[in-house]
């Protein structure tokens, strides 16, 4: 189920209002209103339009990912690899880090 407040950052983050959102998505202004009351649910063709045009994460607009206010976008998300690459990197200098500590230490005690 997709949170209200969600579907209300997207309009804000997209200066919508109502009538706006459903022409997007292919529904009555009075079904989104009804969708922001809480009565109904979006359809699944209306939120594969939100994820498709407006390039919403999906996993953001489902609540699995993110705070409901800040919408994320597609092109937020950062493939896996690029994640173990900066994680390789951060272990890395961290290591090199160790280093540099152990060679201070030594200095410090050879003085």
């Amino acid at each position: 189920m997709i949170e209200i407040a969600r579907i209300a950052a997207i309009m804000k983050a997209h200066h919508l209002n109502t009538s706006e959102l459903a022409e997007i998505v292919g529904l009555s202004p009075s079904k989104i209103s009804k969708v922001l009351a809480g009565d109904q649910k979006l359809t699944s063709d209306a939120v594969g339009i939100l994820i498709k045009e407006l390039e919403i994460h999906p996993n953001w607009l489902f609540g699995f990912e993110g705070e409901p206010q800040v919408v994320m976008y597609m092109k937020d998300l950062v493939h896996k690899s690029e994640v173990e690459k900066l994680e390789a990197k951060i272990r890395e200098l961290k290591d090199e880090l160790g280093e540099v500590y152990k060679q201070l230490a030594e200095e410090r005690r050879v003085k």
